[in-house]
């Protein structure tokens, strides 16, 4: 799935879910709060989180520091949405 500028929180909701379900084998709750962080929400764990991180930086073509995977984790879909289009505008 590739993802482009101006994503919302619905599409990169529905690109984890597809990540968790494709590449991960990982159940993901049918519902999850919005406004909660994404490592809670997904109920992924460091091994998941990561494995989401390569993913993430495959789709957007770019660079998630190390230093920034917890920060990442700690966003809702919305926070996560903006992160994303902004680093992909920074290159």
């Amino acid at each position: 799935m590739e993802i482009k500028a101006g994503t919302s929180g619905a599409e990169v909701e529905a690109f984890i879910r597809q990540v968790c379900k494709d590449k991960m084998n990982v159940e993901v709750p049918e519902k999850v709060d919005p406004a909660e962080p994404i490592e809670q929400a997904f109920e992924l764990d460091s091994i998941s989180m990561f494995e989401l991180i390569v993913n993430l930086e495959e789709a957007y073509g770019i660079r998630i520091a190390d230093a920034e995977v917890e920060q990442v984790g700690n966003m809702n879909l919305e926070e996560l949405a903006g992160y994303l289009e902004g680093r992909q505008a920074s290159g």
